[in-house]
C-alpha cells in the first residue's frame, strides 16, 4: 500500500494546516482508495499549535475564560497532555483580536492567565507558541499575570508598549514559579533579538500597525528595559537570539523566568513523530500560503524537506502564491511544486478559490505522477 503524509503550515486567511490535508486526502480516497494519506496539521509555534497538537500530538483541548490584547473577556483554548501543557500566545495575543491594530497599547496579560491555570492544573512542562501575536509589551503582560508586579515612582501597574519606558523597579517575589515549580519552554523559529535592526519592533511592529515613529519609540524603549532586567537580574538579554519573537516577550520570559528557546517546528514534528510515520511513506506534502525566499531560509517547509530527504522520502510543495522560481525549488530538492493561483486571479480571488483550486492541482498531478512514486 502506498503511504502519502501531508504536513503543511496553513494559508494564513485560507486554509488550516488541517484543511489542507483533508482536501488531499479526500480527493485522493476518491481517486486511489487504496492509498494511505496520513494528515499532520503543522505548527512553528504560531496560530493552530493547540489545534496541532490535539489533532496529532495526543494532548486533550482544555478551554477556560480569559482575556484578548485589550483585555476583555474571552473564551480561549490550551492543550494538556499528563503534566505538559501547550499554550498558544497568538490565543489570546493574536493580531487578529486587536482592533485598532496598535501594538504599543496591546496586552498579553491574557496569555499569562493561560499559563496560570497549566500551572494550577498541575502541569510541569509549559510550553508557549509564540508566532501571531499583535503585541508589544516584551512579555509584561504574561508576567503581570504570573504573579509579577511593576512600578512607576513606586505605584504598581500593567505595563504595554507604551509604557515600557516607566518600569522603574520590578517585584517577582510573588512569581507563580515559585509556587508552582516548572519549566517554561518558548517555541519560535524565528531568531531576532530583543531590539537593534533585527529587533522585535524594526522588524515585526510594522506589520502589527506601527509607523515609523511608534516603531522607533518601541526600539528605544525595549533596549532601554532591557538594560534595566539585565542590571537587574545580572544576566546577559541583549544578544540572545529568538528573544524578539511576538513583541519582544522573551525580555520577561527568559530574565525572569528563565525559559528554554526551542524551534517550533521540531518540537511540533517530534509531538507527531514525523520520522517514525516517515519510515513507510512514499511522498510527503508540505508548503505554505507564499513561498518566496525565507520560505528556504528556515521555514516549514524546509525543515520537512529536511526530514524527507533524511528519510529518501520525495517531497512535493503546494502554495497560494509562488515568488521564486520552480528551478529554485528543484535545486532545493523539492519533487515538484502546485501553485494555486493562476496568473489572472487577483489575491482575492485566490483566498475565494483556494478549495476548488487545491483539489483540482492535486488530482491533476496525482493522475499523472501515481505510478512514479
Amino acid at each position: 500500500m502506498k503511504k502519502i503524509i501531508v504536513a503543511a503550515d496553513s494559508f494564513k486567511g485560507c486554509l488550516s494546516s488541517s484543511q489542507i490535508g483533508e482536501l488531499i486526502q479526500m480527493v485522493t480516497q476518491e481517486i486511489l482508495p487504496s492509498v494511505q494519506v496520513t494528515v499532520l496539521p503543522i505548527s512553528d509555534g504560531g496560530e493552530g499549535l493547540v489545534e496541532a497538537v490535539v489533532k496529532s500530538g495526543g494532548f486533550a483541548r482544555q478551554e477556560g475564560q480569559f482575556y484578548d490584547p485589550m483585555n476583555r473577556p474571552l473564551t480561549a483554548a490550551w492543550a494538556r497532555r499528563e503534566d505538559e501543557a501547550v499554550i498558544e500566545l497568538a490565543q489570546c495575543s493574536g493580531l487578529g483580536l486587536c482592533d485598532p491594530h496598535d501594538p504599543s497599547l496591546m496586552s498579553t496579560y491574557g496569555t499569562g492567565l493561560q499559563l496560570k491555570a497549566a500551572l494550577k492544573a498541575g502541569c510541569k512542562t509549559l510550553y508557549l507558541g509564540l508566532g501571531g501575536s499583535g503585541t508589544h509589551d516584551a512579555g509584561c503582560g504574561i508576567a503581570a499575570a504570573l504573579g509579577i508586579r511593576f512600578f512607576h515612582q513606586g505605584k504598581a501597574f500593567l505595563p504595554t508598549g507604551a509604557t515600557l519606558n516607566q518600569i522603574d523597579a520590578i517585584d517577582d517575589s510573588e512569581s507563580l514559579f515559585n509556587q508552582y515549580p516548572a519549566q517554561l519552554v518558548c517555541l519560535c523559529d524565528v531568531t531576532n533579538p530583543l531590539f537593534g535592526s533585527l529587533g522585535a519592533a524594526r522588524v515585526f511592529a510594522r506589520q502589527k500597525g506601527a509607523d515609523q515613529r511608534l516603531i522607533e519609540q518601541l526600539d528605544q524603549a525595549t533596549e532601554t528595559l532591557t538594560r534595566k532586567v539585565e542590571k537587574w537580574k545580572s544576566c546577559v538579554l541583549a544578544d540572545q537570539p529568538g528573544l524578539g519573537a511576538a513583541g519582544a516577550c522573551g525580555l520577561m520570559l527568559s530574565g525572569l523566568f528563565h525559559c528554554e528557546i526551542r524551534s517550533g517546528l521540531e518540537q511540533c514534528l517530534q509531538w507527531m513523530q514525523l520520522d517514525e510515520q516517515l519510515k513507510q511513506a512514499d511522498l510527503i506534502i508540505t508548503g505554505e500560503g507564499r513561498l518566496d525566499s525565507q520560505s528556504l531560509q528556515g521555514k516549514v517547509p524546509l525543515g520537512i524537506l529536511r526530514h524527507g530527504q533524511q528519510a529518501h522520502v520525495s517531497v512535493l510543495a503546494v502554495c497560494g502564491q509562488l515568488a521564486l522560481s520552480k528551478a529554485d525549488l528543484f535545486k532545493a530538492g523539492f519533487c515538484d511544486v502546485l501553485v494555486l493561483q493562476q496568473p489572472q486571479m487577483s489575491l482575492q480571488e485566490s483566498l475565494d478559490q483556494a478549495s476548488d483550486r487545491l483539489q483540482s492541482e492535486w488530482k491533476s498531478w496525482l493522475n499523472q505522477h501515481y505510478q512514479s512514486l
